[in-house]
């Protein structure tokens, strides 16, 4: 059997096993931490969100993940790799009842990642570059394997809790050794222009309803303002105040549209004053006002 016909032999097997589980369209939860299935037997409308860091294993049709207008497209045979939490709009391009989108996320955090990373420490990372925090690979047989015996765990419940972390951390080393590997070892290299940014991420993860001064940002994260805004785009493709506004926007939708929450009170609660502003600005990003959105969900959850 030559290489390319066992890829596409155990391709098919994890699209049957991940079938078997995903038999319904909607994300399914497993008894795996962190590792869910995602299905669709049609194509869905541009949905916004804030991504995660994960992988996403596609093992049929296709989809493009959009931010700031830059896309990245991924199929079967491929896998997408979000490493920073980053303000994206997802799209299924292709799928059917015959043919469903199928797709294997599994998220991870910086924990796991500092973690696997010791391995490498005989490896150097450039430290002053610093990538895309978003990327689409092609997937390989030994990535597949690890990934095959992550699923087939579900079916063995007893040995989940001591084996599903080994995989997991095998499956991470292995996405280290792929030729975006730096891009993800630099997130917990200390001294990095990467994790540097991390660190500013997540200082506006926790801080996005107050106001935001890129020259202390800039310090706190042992950066020049010129440096943190060269390599924090670079990264996400946004500046930290796009950044910033998306956390706050995406927050916002979240209280109008999962808490019931007047429009009013939710643009306050992420920071904004002016309720006009929050308004234009909120249909800039999502292309409604936030109104309809709460009118919409209200009618939905009343029918």
């Amino acid at each position: 059997m030559s290489l390319e016909e066992q890829l596409q032999s155990k391709e098919e097997e994890l699209t049957n096993l991940v079938s078997s589980f995903a038999v319904k369209d909607g994300t399914t939860p497993t008894s795996i931490s962190g590792l869910e299935f995602i299905r669709s037997d049609k194509q869905l409308e541009p949905v916004h969100t804030m991504h995660e860091p994960a992988l996403c294993f596609v093992l049929q049709g296709r989809k493009v993940i959009s931010i700031m207008g830059e896309d990245f497209i991924y199929r079967k045979g491929d896998y997408l790799v979000v490493a920073v939490d980053l303000p994206v709009i997802g799209e299924i391009l292709e799928a059917s009842e015959m043919e469903p989108y199928l797709c294997l996320r599994l998220n991870f955090n910086i924990m796991q990642i500092a973690e696997v990373s010791k391995e490498f420490k005989r490896y150097s990372t450039n430290k002053g570059v610093s990538g895309r925090g978003i990327f689409v690979d092609q997937t390989d047989e030994v990535i597949l394997d690890a990934i095959i015996r992550l699923v087939k765990l579900l079916d063995t419940p007893e040995d989940t809790e001591i084996l599903a972390p080994l995989i997991i951390k095998e499956i991470l080393y292995r996405i280290m050794q792929g030729k975006h590997g730096d891009t993800v070892k630099s997130l917990v290299a200390k001294g990095s222009k990467l994790s540097e940014v991390a660190g500013a991420l997540d200082y506006l993860k926790k801080n996005f309803s107050h106001e935001i001064k890129i020259d202390e940002l800039a310090k706190k994260v042992n950066l020049s303002p010129s440096a943190l805004y060269h390599h924090f785009k670079q990264v996400t493709t946004m500046t930290p105040i796009q950044y910033q506004r998306a956390l706050r926007l995406h927050e916002a939708r979240r209280l109008i549209m999962g808490k019931d929450m007047r429009v009013a009170d939710a643009a306050f609660q992420v920071g904004y004053e002016s309720p006009s502003y929050f308004n234009r600005e909120y249909r800039k990003m999502f292309g409604r006002p936030p109104g309809k959105d709460r009118k919409e969900n209200l009618n939905f959850y009343n029918m």
